[in-house]
């Protein structure tokens, strides 16, 4: 059949190629929305499970707290809260078969110097912040500074100036010393501010004080995970600055090693304290110790002259009960358990016949002059009897968990007599009372009762105040990782926690073969 011919206006297919173009506009318009709503989705979920790892890590803080705080858990832990996989590494939070493999948490200890060029092993645990210079402490036993100057000279990169601008920043007066900063330092400061003359609140505070830098306080690690990661490395060995060292935080409760208010060695009523002392200490050195509270008569022990002779202990048995039966009252105080060392007591000689040459004075020795007894003596007198009538002690150095730069810290110790404490502690049992009560720097590492004597208000055997860095993460590996910081004060099982900080913000910090799952 013959076409017909086209009448009327000629149409190209302009109104379907403006069509196509919609189509396609409106398809790439889907695209971008729907990539778009997948990666907030993909945002919004991973915001979700970083959200969750701070409650994993947060989690960690609180099981701390409560392994810590209980009395029950002390057999569990073993004496160490410090190093223990078991307790502290993967723990599991809610269903392990869950999203990415459940949640976990692990607790972090960076505190303890490492051999070998490990200089901060990972281990799984909390920290002692028993183990550091509390400098608040040290500046209320000792309102001069002098102690705190001196322990503050042993670390590293410390100067004068900046040592004593730190005692001047803590000590009540606005006396600079030598070479420190008091008000009117700070007042030329741009802007100016006050010096504080007492109690620092936190560690970062330190950073107010003229000299001290943040590479100073808390060295080249700045994400405290214990390796030098790119950017950290400034060309020195690693390490974390004074804050390893220093604390402001800390708690002493005046009990014993089982929750026990101590023996008030000063109770006036000297029938009481005899009647608590004796089950304790037993006979011969309860007696006296009520015998010197009852007399100025004890002096420092030397050899015996011609005429003089050595007594018993016993020898006082029937004195101290005559002074219990008249009810007597303890008119002479003790400054410490130590002021018993190395003293004895010249009795009144016996009536000689006349004519004869008087009799010699009998000298009773203090029991805990004999080595043999000191054994067993000295921890039971540090632990279960106190010179303190305080409830609530200052916080003193834990010695069997303190490195090495605080030890050489403590008033009039050498560093032979720290490396022998430290050598000889390796050796103790933590839950010995011996090791609890600090009693075995002198009976095993030997340190000598004059230094001692120093020492002893500044140290201890016990520890109600830890630091712990908690790590949330999922149980699948390459999931977001939270990171959280707290000092935690749990005397008496009632916990308090003293700080805490997010620390998120720098970073993960840990690999995940570092993260037990």
């Amino acid at each position: 059949m013959k076409r017909q011919p086209v009448t009327g206006p000629v149409r190209r297919g302009y109104v379907l190629f403006a069509v196509l173009i919609v189509v396609v506009v409106l398809s790439l318009v889907a695209y971008r929305y729907a990539e778009s709503m997948s990666t907030e989705l993909q945002v919004s979920v991973r915001a979700s499970e970083a959200g969750e790892t701070k409650g994993f890590a947060s989690s960690g803080v609180h099981y701390a707290i409560g392994l810590l705080a209980d009395p029950e858990m002390k057999n569990t832990l073993n004496g160490n809260p410090y190093d223990n996989k078991d307790l502290f590494g993967g723990i599991a939070v809610g269903d392990p078969a869950g999203k990415r493999g459940g949640g976990r948490f692990s607790l972090v200890n960076l505190s303890d110097a490492g051999t070998d060029g490990d200089r901060y092993p990972l281990r799984y645990g909390v920290a002692d912040e028993c183990a550091k210079l509390n400098v608040n402490s040290l500046i209320l036993q000792d309102p001069t500074g002098e102690t705190l100057y001196a322990a503050l000279l042993k670390l590293t990169n410390m100067t004068e100036e900046i040592a004593d601008a730190i005692v001047d920043w803590l000590d009540a007066d606005e006396t600079q010393r030598p070479s420190g900063a008091e008000a009117g330092i700070y007042q030329g400061f741009n802007p100016p501010y006050a010096c504080k003359n007492g109690s620092i609140s936190s560690l970062e505070e330190l950073l107010l004080i003229r000299g001290v830098t943040p590479q100073l306080l808390f060295g080249n690690d700045r994400n405290r995970n214990g390796v030098l990661d790119a950017g950290e490395d400034d060309g020195s060995e690693l390490n974390r600055g004074w804050s390893e060292f220093l604390t402001c935080y800390g708690r002493e409760v005046n009990i014993d090693s089982e929750g026990l208010t101590r023996i008030d060695l000063n109770t006036a009523d000297l029938a009481t304290l005899s009647a608590q002392l004796t089950p304790v200490v037993g006979q011969d050195l309860s007696d006296y110790i009520v015998y010197v509270r009852s007399t100025n008569k004890a002096v420092a022990a030397a050899p015996l002259t011609a005429m003089q002779v050595a007594a018993p202990p016993a020898n006082l048995r029937d004195l101290v009960q005559k002074i219990v039966d008249a009810k007597g009252q303890g008119t002479r105080k003790l400054s410490s358990t130590m002021t018993l060392f190395s003293t004895q007591i010249p009795l009144t000689a016996p009536p000689a016949p006349p004519g004869m040459p008087p009799n010699p004075v009998p000298v009773v020795s203090c029991p805990l002059n004999d080595p043999a007894q000191l054994q067993s003596l000295l921890s039971l007198l540090l632990d279960k009897t106190s010179a303190s009538t305080g409830y609530e002690l200052s916080p003193r150095i834990n010695v069997n968990t303190a490195p090495r730069d605080v030890l050489l810290g403590l008033p009039g110790l050498i560093e032979t007599e720290v490396d022998t404490m430290i050598t000889t502690r390796s050796t103790l049992t933590p839950t010995d009372p011996a090791t609890l009560s600090g009693a075995w720097i002198v009976t095993q590492a030997k340190l000598s009762a004059d230094k001692f004597k120093v020492i002893e208000k500044y140290i201890g055997g016990r520890t109600f105040t830890y630091r712990i860095h908690s790590v949330g993460y999922f149980g699948k590996a390459g999931g977001p990782v939270s990171r959280a910081e707290a000092v935690v004060d749990v005397a008496l099982g009632v916990p308090r926690i003293l700080y805490y900080r997010d620390l998120t913000d720098l970073g993960r910090g840990f690999t995940d073969d570092k993260l037990p799952r």
